[in-house]
């Protein structure tokens, strides 16, 4: 039986998502078809039968989907509660925190949305959503250097979560270094060069271990938006 805990209306009260959907009451066939699993932090979610094929929406902590060679790792995207994926992707996916998900048959969800126009539209809004961020990740990698990169992912963050203060948007920064660095496609090396050029220019700053400031807007919305003034005249390592 279904099961509404404690994350998903957590989840409901920051931000709507797949789990508003399953919630509602016209969504009880829907979410019906769905069973709960739980990964311990580290763990693949395997994607061998019987879990082929299925849509899967998280309810707590937090997944890292990735491709992989023998040579490298690129993350694709971080889903957190509410997020909704699917399994059938040459993507790996990996928990990086103790998680729960939401799993159900594609097929079957496919059939229990035949009927159901209103509960389409709002599915479909959600994994455009999805769609829209590897949109930007492929932006992101072909078109801008590590500084942008790293500009435009400080940006969408305070877009989405930011703090407002009298100083600019306060962001939660906390995600390793090493985490942030495959998520932009680059080294953990280049990362850490690009923020402290930042932090010495202004643009950011850092006021706990935890936190970043963005204090200088206009500057980080030129180095988002490809400004290459910006690399000549801040000191900072060249363009990866």
């Amino acid at each position: 039986m279904f099961r509404q805990p404690a994350a998903i209306v957590l989840a409901m009260r920051s931000d709507p998502s797949f789990l508003h959907i399953l919630a509602s009451e016209e969504a009880a066939p829907l979410r019906a078809r769905f069973r709960e699993r739980v990964l311990g932090g580290g763990t693949l979610l395997d994607t061998a039968d019987p879990e082929r094929d299925s849509v899967f929406v998280v309810t707590r902590g937090r997944l890292r989907i990735f491709l992989a060679t023998s040579e490298r790792e690129l993350s694709l995207a971080y889903l957190e509660p509410g997020d909704v994926f699917s399994t059938h992707t040459r993507a790996r996916i990996i928990a990086v925190e103790p998680t729960t998900l939401l799993l159900a048959d594609r097929r079957i969800i496919e059939r229990e949305l035949l009927g159901q126009p209103a509960l389409q539209a709002s599915v479909l809004r959600v994994l455009a959503r999805v769609l829209g961020r590897a949109i930007t990740l492929i932006e992101d990698l072909a078109f801008h250097t590590v500084r942008g990169r790293l500009a435009r992912y400080l940006l969408r963050t305070a877009a989405r979560r930011g703090e407002t203060t009298p100083q600019g948007p306060r962001i939660r920064f906390d995600m390793p270094m090493e985490e942030i660095a495959t998520l932009l496609g680059t080294t953990r090396q280049s990362v850490s060069t690009e923020l402290n050029a930042m932090i010495r220019c202004g643009a950011i700053q850092r006021p706990d271990r935890r936190h970043l400031l963005l204090c200088d807007h206009a500057r980080l919305r030129g180095w988002a938006e490809g400004d290459a003034v910006g690399w000549l005249t801040d000191g900072a390592a060249d363009p990866v």
